[in-house]
């Protein structure tokens, strides 16, 4: 092919990639969404797999399972609020960081964040059945939101 008719090429290419982009777009996002249910599908039957061998589990331990997640997870929401009402006093309304309404702030900051480490511990403890210390239970970050 000559060079001119390369470069012809070249520009009608990229007149029409205008015209032929919302197409590609919607190919490639059918694909992944196909390839996605595909996985999910996968995921699905090796999750009954492992449920299926999975050992019963004793009503109680549910139900604490289910109380240290909902604790753990109100307590976090509960920070997260206070956190954000503490910085809006500190930047819309002029509250000093050394002031007695910061330092009861961080009092509560502190005693939220505490309960819901307690709580995610107590929850991972459950979930491994009470093997392991605590510097196993937080070298993984993925530990800290209870299940």
């Amino acid at each position: 092919m000559k060079r001119s008719t390369r470069s012809l090429l070249k520009v009608g290419k990229w007149m029409a990639f205008p015209l032929y982009l919302p197409f590609v777009r919607g190919v490639r996002s059918v694909s992944l969404w196909r390839q996605y249910l595909r996985d999910r599908k996968a995921f699905i039957e090796a999750s009954a797999i492992d449920t299926a061998l999975a050992p019963v589990m004793d009503p109680a331990i549910i139900r604490a399972l289910v109380a240290t997640r909902r604790n753990g997870r109100l307590c976090l929401l509960l920070f997260v609020g206070a956190l954000g009402v503490w910085i809006w006093s500190c930047a819309y309304q002029g509250t000093r960081l050394l002031s007695v309404a910061s330092v009861q702030f961080a009092v509560i900051l502190l005693v939220l964040l505490a309960e819901f480490m307690r709580l995610s511990f107590s929850n991972w403890m459950l979930r491994t059945g009470g093997a392991g210390r605590f510097g196993a239970f937080i070298a993984r970050g993925g530990n800290l939101w209870p299940r």
